[in-house]
C-alpha cells in the first residue's frame, strides 16, 4: 500500500517536528524571542494542517479499525488531544497578559508532550503503511 502525501508529509513533520521544537522551546532569551514565536508558531500551523489533512481529506485506510484498537493509538490521541489544548493554552497564555507568566512555566510541559504525540504518530504510520 502506497501512503497518501498527508500521511508523508505528517511522518516528515514527525521526525523534524521534535528537534525544531526543542531547539525553539530552548533558545528563548533576549533578542531571541521572535525567532522562538515565529518557529512555534509555523509548528502550530504545520501542526494544524496534518491535523486537517488527515480528518478532512484523507480517506480512511483498510488498516484503521485495526489501528484503533491499539494501545499506543489511544495513548496517541490522548497525547495528540493533550498538545491541541496545550498549543491553545500558550497561544491564550501570550494573548492575554495576566497569564503571561505561566507560558513560560508550561511551555516545556506542552513541547513534551507535542513531541511524544508526534513520535508515536510515527508508530501509526508504520501500522498502516509499512506493516504487512
Amino acid at each position: 500500500m502506497t501512503a497518501p502525501w498527508q500521511a508523508q508529509v505528517a511522518v516528515l513533520w514527525a521526525l523534524i517536528g521534535p528537534p525544531l521544537l526543542v531547539y525553539a522551546a530552548t533558545r528563548v532569551r533576549r533578542g531571541m524571542i521572535t525567532r522562538h514565536a515565529a518557529i512555534m508558531i509555523a509548528a502550530v500551523v504545520v501542526e494544524t494542517g496534518v491535523l486537517l489533512g488527515f480528518g478532512l481529506l484523507e480517506q480512511p485506510s483498510p488498516r484503521r479499525a485495526l489501528l484503533a484498537v491499539q494501545p499506543l493509538f489511544r495513548i496517541h490521541l490522548a497525547l495528540a488531544y493533550a498538545t491541541l489544548a496545550g498549543m491553545t493554552w500558550q497561544i491564550g497564555s501570550r494573548l492575554v497578559p495576566a497569564l503571561g507568566r505561566w507560558h513560560r512555566r508550561t511551555g516545556p510541559f506542552v513541547v513534551a508532550v507535542w513531541c511524544l504525540a508526534l513520535l508515536t504518530g510515527i508508530y501509526n504510520f508504520v501500522f498502516i503503511y509499512l506493516a504487512p
